[in-house]
């Protein structure tokens, strides 16, 4: 069987379909996967860095005025001393448990919606696990895999569609 990237059951491809936003990582290898296009592409994106973190901030923004009030906890992106690039807006949904969370997921896709889970705790793939890495001896790191969702949050969202997402994914959590 071939895998792609470094050691993934799935391509990136593959992990944009709905509600497949899980891979295993089934052997242990380099990621080395940016061709000299993607680099030139990533420098002239330099130009648009300014506007793209701009934008990336009225997002998290809308995010957060909408979904911390509800209970749901996210990285703070933003304070007196630190700022963030934006790239992911991570939440947490507080008393939930993996299989739920997957659900939401699951969910939101069937909405249109494509949300992400960062991060896989390593012991739960299966090169780790063949290296005798066991996730229970890592609760805390399954603490914070088992109730978090990534959702979109890109330069290209218009607000509507930041809308969107934040009505889908209340009305799944409240369901």
């Amino acid at each position: 069987m071939l895998y792609s990237l470094h050691g993934q059951s799935k391509d990136a491809l593959a992990k944009t379909q709905k509600g497949a936003w899980e891979y295993d990582i089934v052997y242990t290898a380099y990621k080395c996967n940016m061709t000299d296009i993607m680099s030139s592409i990533g420098l002239m994106q330099l130009d648009r860095y300014e506007e793209m973190l701009e934008r990336r901030k009225e997002i998290i923004e809308m995010y957060d005025k909408a979904l911390l009030p509800l209970g749901i906890q996210s990285l703070q992106h933003y304070g007196e001393d630190f700022s963030s690039s934006g790239h992911l807006y991570l939440i947490r949904i507080p008393e939930i448990i993996e299989e739920k969370r997957n659900d939401i997921v699951i969910e939101m896709a069937e909405a249109g919606v494509s949300c992400n889970v960062h991060y896989k705790p390593l012991p739960m793939f299966t090169a780790y696990k063949n290296l005798g890495f066991d996730i229970r001896d890592y609760p805390n790191a399954y603490k914070q895999y088992a109730n978090g969702i990534s959702l979109p949050l890109h330069t290209l969202l218009s607000d509507e569609d930041v809308e969107y997402v934040i009505k889908n994914f209340i009305s799944i959590i409240e369901d």
